[in-house]
């Protein structure tokens, strides 16, 4: 683990308690991570895959597998 970043788990759970807290979604800017998990949920398959979610001020990010976690526990997941 480096120094100074979290546990993915750790972060996705920190997040997850607000979901309006300010977060950059890569490639397309910043927004309420609700929103940035709800956007890249829509993604096509190969973009959606390499998404990432970046704590504005912080190195704390969510991968694709973290995103899809709480999209499914905030049912954002797409129904096709």
């Amino acid at each position: 683990m480096w120094a100074g970043l979290l546990p993915a788990i750790a972060v996705a759970c920190t997040m997850a308690i607000d979901p309006d807290e300010l977060v950059i979604l890569t490639n397309h800017g910043s927004m309420k991570l609700s929103s940035a998990v709800a956007r890249t949920m829509i993604l096509p398959p190969k973009e959606r895959k390499r998404a990432t979610i970046v704590r504005e001020g912080t190195s704390a990010v969510l991968k694709f597998e973290q995103i899809k976690d709480l999209a499914a526990q905030w049912e954002l997941v797409p129904s096709h």
